[in-house]
C-alpha cells in the first residue's frame, strides 16, 4: 500500500507512475472533509467518484444547465425505488438522450480528476483491486489529456519548477502526440514551447521565452507530464522494488465453543452467535441474538451483531432497515455498520440510498477500499440506461 503526501509530492507524478506500472485499483484522496477516488484498470483511469455533492452527476447536470432544479429533484425521487438509477430516470423522463447522459458522466469524472490534480495538500493512498468496478461500467478516459488540463492551472508554480529539475535538463517534442491536443485547443504559451521543442533544448531556454515565468513553468511541466514533451536524453529506469517476502501462514485453531448455558449472558450469546455464523448457520445465530436481546435490550454489542447479520438478508424488508438504522444511531460513527447498511441497500437495488451511505462511510474512512469499489460501480451505473 503506497501513500503520498500531497504537500510534498504532486498527484500528477503519482498518476504518471500508476500509468507506467499498469496498476489496477482505487487511488483514494483526502483533503480535510473532502474525499475523492480515482479508479484505474491496467494503469488507465476508468472512473472517479467523490463525496462532494457538487461532484455528483445530478449536481453537474444542474450546474451546466442540462436540467432544472425541479427536474433534478423529480429525477432523484424517481431513482429512490428499487432497481432505479438517476441516469435511467433522466432518460425515461425525456430530459436527456442516452448519448447526452454518457457525455455528462465522462465530464463529471474528468471534473473530479482535474480538480484533484490541483490539490497542494492532502493525502493519496493506493487500494489495490484486480477489478475496481465491472468492465461494462469502465469509461474511456484519456489520462494524458486530464494531466494537461489539471496542471495548466496548478496554483504553486515554484513547486512545479522544482519538479522540472535543473535548467540544463534537455527536452524535446515527442514523435507522436498521445491525444487530440488541437481539440482542447492549445494555449499560445503551449504553442510557443512546443515550437521551440522541435529540437532538444534546455529548460532554461524555454523559461526565457517572452511570457510570464509562472505560465512557462506550468506549461513546460504540463506538457512533460502529459506526454507531449519528453526527456531528450535517455534516463536509466529505476529498478523495481524487491518482492515482499511471503506472508507467514496464519495459525488456525478451532473456534472456542461457548460455555453451555440455558440462558447465556450478552458476552456468551455473542460468542455463540459468532460460532454459528462461522459454521454457516445464520438461523441459529439469529435465534440466539434475538432471544438474548429480549432479556438484555440495552446490550449494544448484541444489537450491532444482529444488525450486521440481518444486513446479509436478500431483498428489502423495512424491519431489517429499521434494525440497521437503530443500531447505527446507538453506534455513532460505526463505519462498518454503516457500510453494512449501504451494502444492504445496494443488494436490494436501492442505488440512491446506497450511494448516500457509501459517501458517509468514505467521509469517515477515506481509504475504505470496499466502499470505493461499490460507490464506483453504483455511480458509474447511474450513467447507464438499463435495457
Amino acid at each position: 500500500m503506497t501513500s503520498v503526501d500531497l504537500s510534498r509530492d504532486l498527484l500528477a507524478e503519482e498518476l504518471a507512475r500508476i500509468r507506467h506500472e499498469g496498476w489496477s485499483g482505487v487511488l483514494s484522496l483526502a483533503q480535510g472533509d473532502v474525499t475523492k477516488g480515482i479508479y484505474f484498470v491496467d494503469g488507465e483511469i476508468v472512473f472517479a467518484a467523490s463525496t462532494v455533492e457538487e461532484d455528483r452527476l445530478g449536481a453537474s447536470l444542474f450546474r451546466t444547465g442540462k436540467i432544472t432544479e425541479s427536474q433534478f429533484r423529480a429525477a432523484m425521487k424517481a431513482s429512490e425505488g428499487p432497481g432505479q438509477r438517476l441516469g435511467q430516470a433522466l432518460v425515461e423522463a425525456g430530459l436527456l438522450t442516452p448519448a447526452e447522459l454518457a457525455a455528462a458522466v465522462v465530464a463529471q469524472v474528468e471534473r473530479i480528476v482535474v480538480s484533484a490534480l490541483r490539490w497542494t495538500t492532502g493525502a493519496a493512498r493506493r487500494e489495490s483491486m484486480e477489478r475496481p468496478l465491472p468492465a461494462d461500467l469502465a469509461l474511456r478516459i484519456d489520462t494524458h489529456r486530464l494531466l494537461l488540463l489539471g496542471m495548466r492551472a496548478f496554483p504553486d508554480s515554484e513547486r512545479l519548477e522544482r519538479a522540472l529539475g535543473g535548467l540544463t535538463r534537455h527536452v524535446r517534442r515527442t514523435p507522436s502526440i498521445p491525444f487530440d491536443f488541437e481539440g482542447l485547443p492549445p494555449t499560445p504559451v503551449e504553442r510557443a514551447v512546443l515550437a521551440l521543442c522541435s529540437r532538444a533544448v534546455p529548460l532554461g531556454d524555454l523559461l526565457r521565452l517572452p511570457h510570464p515565468r509562472a505560465q512557462l513553468v506550468r506549461t513546460a511541466y504540463a506538457l512533460l507530464v502529459a506526454g507531449l514533451v519528453e526527456e531528450a536524453r535517455p534516463v536509466q529506469a529505476m529498478p523495481p522494488p524487491p518482492p515482499a517476502p511471503p506472508a507467514e501462514p496464519a495459525e488456525w485453531s478451532e473456534p472456542a465453543s461457548a460455555p453451555p448455558s440455558a440462558a447465556p449472558g450478552p458476552e456468551e450469546a455473542q460468542q455463540q452467535a459468532r460460532t454459528h455464523l462461522e459454521r454457516g448457520d445464520r438461523t441459529s445465530a439469529l435465534e440466539v441474538l434475538r432471544e438474548t436481546l429480549g432479556r438484555y435490550p440495552e446490550a449494544r454489542g448484541l444489537r450491532r451483531l444482529l444488525a450486521m447479520t440481518l444486513a446479509r438478508e436478500p431483498g428489502f424488508q423495512a424491519a431489517v432497515e429499521n434494525e440497521l438504522l437503530s443500531a447505527l444511531e446507538e453506534g455513532g460513527g460505526d463505519v462498518e455498520l454503516r457500510y453494512a447498511l449501504a451494502s444492504y441497500y445496494r443488494r436490494a437495488g436501492m442505488a440512491a440510498r446506497a450511494i448516500l451511505h457509501l459517501r458517509l462511510v468514505l467521509s469517515s474512512d477515506s481509504h475504505h477500499a470496499a466502499a470505493w469499489r461499490d460507490l464506483g460501480e453504483l455511480e458509474a451505473g447511474e450513467g447507464r440506461r438499463r435495457p
